[in-house]
């Protein structure tokens, strides 16, 4: 009885947070730009491959969870970047929801040293929901226990839509910026083609910049994201430092009527290949059941050719922390 309420609890909570057609806030953009912004496709110049795992609030045992996977780089026959990303969101024993999209963006020198992106990413949205684990609360009866599993209320089958994104950055030197909308379809994530199904369109803010003070060994790289969909709005603040291989980071991020949490993430960069790991916790927010730790990542990221031997026009430094 225990497993099933525990069911309970998160299908109560994916009614109020999943089906809210919000995306799932992963503390930081860091490593997952282009999949945000299809305009930061190729923006790092070498080819390279990113993996990430998520949990969400680990402590309240609500078995949220998210995994991501992306590779992009630049192309000189193409005249800017291309790449696949993947995500699988897994919010409990209920639900997830697994997109994926390909994305393209031209590069073009628009002044002396000014540089600009634009760039488009086609994607699905597949959900599929586990009809047997859903228990509500007319499918407990005080006698006999658990009657029924609530299959009515689910769809026999995953729920596939399509969707698309546009996006930009500028850069000048170390400087970059870059702003996208997302979910331009709005596609419903149930069979009923109802407003309250549909996902709100995501609009992104993101600037950062390198600076070297203390030499090349030494680097920093503020960065700032600013993301707004339907009434929801998150703020992120951080940089990232790394000197000879190692990497560190601090950071705060807040989500309007949720969370303020603040984080630190370390890493080791061996050139082709790096190791990621970030903690995060709630400063302010939630309820007295839902506190202490609220993400945990873990990342790597593998490159594959060197970046000062790459053909792009201009090449961004981006956060990977």
């Amino acid at each position: 009885m225990k497993l099933r309420f525990r069911t309970l609890v998160q299908g109560l909570l994916l009614c109020t947070v999943t089906l809210s057609g919000q995306d799932t806030w992963h503390g930081s953009l860091s490593g997952m730009q282009f999949m945000y912004n299809p305009g930061f496709a190729g923006a790092g110049g070498a080819r390279s491959l990113n993996l990430s795992a998520f949990s969400f609030l680990p402590g309240n045992g609500f078995g949220l969870r998210s995994v991501y996977a992306s590779y992009d780089g630049y192309y000189d026959g193409l005249h800017g970047g291309a790449g696949v990303w993947l995500s699988d969101d897994m919010p409990g024993e209920v639900m997830n929801d697994l997109r994926g999209g390909v994305s393209y963006a031209y590069h073009f020198r628009a002044g002396r040293d000014v540089y600009i992106t634009s760039g488009l990413t086609a994607s699905v949205i597949s959900r599929g929901i586990r009809r047997g684990s859903i228990i509500l609360p007319d499918d407990i009866d005080p006698l006999r226990g658990i009657t029924g599993a609530g299959i009515e209320y689910a769809s026999p089958s995953a729920i596939t839509r399509f969707d698309l994104g546009i996006g930009f950055t500028i850069a000048s030197g170390p400087w970059y910026g870059g702003a996208s909308v997302m979910h331009l379809t709005r596609p419903p994530l149930s069979i009923e083609d109802q407003e309250n199904n549909r996902i709100d369109r995501l609009y992104a803010l993101t600037g950062g910049v390198e600076l070297t003070p203390w030499g090349e060994d030494l680097s920093l790289m503020p960065s700032a994201t600013f993301l707004a969909q339907g009434d929801e709005i998150k703020i992120y603040l951080g940089s990232e430092a790394s000197w000879k291989g190692l990497m560190a980071s601090l950071a705060m991020w807040h989500v309007s009527g949720g969370f303020t949490a603040a984080g630190y993430s370390i890493g080791w960069d061996a050139s082709y290949v790096k190791i990621i790991i970030s903690y995060s916790y709630i400063l302010t927010g939630g309820s007295a059941s839902i506190g202490g730790t609220a993400i945990v990542k873990a990342g790597a990221a593998f490159a594959f050719g060197n970046v000062e031997k790459s053909r792009a026009i201009h090449i961004i430094k981006l956060p990977l922390l």
